[in-house]
C-alpha cells in the first residue's frame, strides 16, 4: 500500500483518516490555570503525528493562557496604579483647597491691616508736624531766652523803650 501523504502532488488534499480535536472553549477559569487536555485516543496509524498535534495545540493553548495572564495582571497593575495615582490627585486638590483658603484669610487679614497701617502713617504724619512745631518752639524758646539774659544783664536803670 503506498504513503498517501507522500504519493500527494503539490495543491492536491491529501485524506487522512486522523481527526483533530475540536479547539475546547476558552472560560475565564482557562486564563488562570492550564488544564490538563487528555488526547483522544489514536486508532490510525498516524499516531505518532496525532499525539505531535496534540502536544502542539496544548502548548500552544498554555502559551496563549500564560500571553492572556501576563496581560490581564499587567491591566490589574495599570488599574491599581491608577486609582493610586486618582487618590494622590485627590489628595493634592483638598491640600490646594486647603492653601486658598488659607489665602483668602491671610488677604482679609491683610485688609483689616491695611486700616491700620493707615491710622499708623497718620499718626507717623502728626507725629512728624508736632516734631517740627517743637523744634519751631524750642529755637523760639532759646532765643527769648537769650534776650531775657540780655536784658537782665544790662543795669536795672535802663528800659527799653
Amino acid at each position: 500500500m503506498e504513503d498517501q501523504g507522500a504519493a500527494a502532488a503539490p495543491g492536491e488534499a491529501v485524506e487522512s483518516s486522523v481527526e483533530t480535536p475540536a479547539p475546547s472553549p476558552v472560560s475565564s477559569a482557562a486564563c488562570s490555570a492550564p488544564e490538563e487536555v487528555s488526547p483522544p485516543p489514536a486508532t490510525s496509524p498516524y499516531d505518532p503525528l496525532a499525539k505531535a498535534l496534540q502536544t502542539l495545540f496544548l502548548n500552544v493553548t498554555t502559551l496563549v493562557q500564560g500571553e492572556l495572564q501576563a496581560a490581564n495582571s499587567e491591566y490589574e497593575l495599570l488599574e491599581r496604579m491608577n486609582l493610586r495615582v486618582a487618590s494622590e490627585h485627590d489628595n493634592q486638590a483638598d491640600f490646594a483647597e486647603g492653601l486658598r483658603v488659607f489665602v483668602e484669610r491671610l488677604k482679609q487679614k491683610n485688609d483689616g491691616f491695611t486700616e491700620y497701617l493707615q491710622q499708623i502713617d497718620e499718626i507717623d504724619q502728626e507725629v512728624t508736624e508736632l516734631e517740627a512745631l517743637v523744634s519751631t518752639l524750642d529755637n523760639y524758646t532759646s532765643n527769648l531766652e537769650s534776650k531775657i539774659r540780655v536784658a537782665c544783664a544790662q543795669p536795672h536803670g535802663r528800659h527799653f523803650m
